[in-house]
């Protein structure tokens, strides 16, 4: 079963997320941290580009337009 979630960037609406590939976990980890860096997941709606942590939308922010 998916893991869905309000994403702020497709209009609040609930979106599919998954796990953070290795490299936009290494982007996350130089703006948030290393420890922090694993628990994040991303918006899976097309080339959406919202990240957050698992439980905490309010530390998501949206990865640069090179993610697309």
């Amino acid at each position: 079963m998916p893991d869905t979630k309000h994403c702020p960037n497709c209009g609040g609406t609930l979106q599919d997320f998954r796990r953070v590939t290795a490299a936009e976990e290494s982007f996350i980890a130089g703006r948030v941290g290393i420890k922090d860096a694993p628990g994040y997941w991303r918006c899976a709606n097309g080339g959406c580009l919202w990240v957050q942590p698992y439980f905490n939308q309010a530390k998501g922010f949206s990865l640069p337009e090179s993610f697309r």
